[in-house]
């Protein structure tokens, strides 16, 4: 009788630590599922950004907004200007077919951001801003001929800009540099604020 109960005993023993051991296993989670499990605050997070469908951007400030809009008006003046090239020149004429120098850049400036130039080239170099070179911007006006201001056309980068050149040439890309223009060079004009 003792035998039979020394083995239950042992059997009673050993059915707890298989118990215990069990209830181990199940309440620990493996390594692998530790690594995979997620604490309240990522699932929460997770919930957030999948509500949402990005994670948050912080808010531009109003210096880099205006700044935005700044190079964006600049583009949109690039953009007229160069959907004119191909256009013929004529004398007096301020688009939308045909244009003279300051007729070109007076249509550009109306079309783009509704501001009126005056339709002359002097007239046009006498209220811009004058700038350097090197500080010069798509947008920006390019005046011809030193001493005044008798050819006009709008900058549109990288040493370039869109112009109503003359008779039998029309509204086309040109070098603001080269012999001609290196001669005849008066200046770069602002109007729109530097972006």
């Amino acid at each position: 009788m003792r035998t039979v109960l020394r083995s239950t005993s042992f059997q009673w023993t050993l059915i707890a630590v298989a118990l215990v051991a069990l209830i181990i296993t199940i309440m620990l989670p493996s390594s692998t599922s530790r690594a995979e499990a997620a604490t309240p605050t990522q699932v929460h997070s997770t919930v957030m950004i999948a509500r949402l469908g990005t994670v948050p951007a912080a808010k531009p400030t109003t210096a880099q907004t205006r700044k935005a809009q700044i190079k964006n008006l600049r583009m949109k003046l690039v953009k007229v200007a160069k959907a004119q090239v191909g256009d013929r020149y004529s004398a007096g004429s301020a688009g939308p077919n045909a244009f003279d120098c300051s007729g070109l850049t007076r249509y550009v400036y109306k079309t783009a951001m509704g501001k009126e130039l005056p339709h002359q080239s002097h007239s046009q170099f006498r209220i811009v801003k004058k700038i350097r070179v090197k500080d010069a911007q798509p947008g920006d006006l390019v005046f011809f001929f030193r001493h005044g201001a008798h050819h006009v056309g709008l900058y549109i980068g990288g040493g370039k800009m869109v112009d109503a050149a003359g008779y039998g040439k029309g509204v086309r890309i040109s070098p603001i540099h080269g012999s001609w223009w290196g001669r005849a060079f008066s200046g770069i004009g602002r109007i729109v604020p530097a972006a």
